[in-house]
């Protein structure tokens, strides 16, 4: 980066990443990324419970990364960024070529 960026907004994206930066997030955004869904229809995908993929849900919503919409007694959760998966993407593509690399050095194919 060339330009000196504001403190403000390196915290705004230091924020978003550690928000994405968390396995059962990334599974969740995973699913998202799929489809729209219900907390009940991911808490069964994922095998966890309610309180746990509600507080994930949160934490993603805060950060701008997920948006919900109410249907009658149903919560609808989407993605609202899907730059977030991209970025999942990039990491995993990164950790994939960095385990090859250690692989091949120490002899294992």
């Amino acid at each position: 980066m060339s330009v000196a960026l504001p403190q403000p907004f390196l915290d705004l994206v230091a924020c978003r990443l550690q928000a994405i930066a968390e396995p059962t997030r990334i599974r969740l955004l995973t699913l998202l990324e799929q489809r729209e869904a219900t907390v009940q229809e991911l808490t069964d995908e994922l095998t966890t419970t309610h309180q746990n993929v509600s507080k994930h849900l949160g934490i993603l919503r805060h950060a701008g990364i997920v948006t919900r919409r109410k249907a009658g007694n149903k919560v609808w959760y989407a993605l609202a960024d899907y730059s977030a998966c991209r970025l999942i993407e990039q990491a995993t593509a990164s950790a994939t070529g960095y385990v090859e690399e250690l692989a091949s050095i120490v002899g294992i194919d």
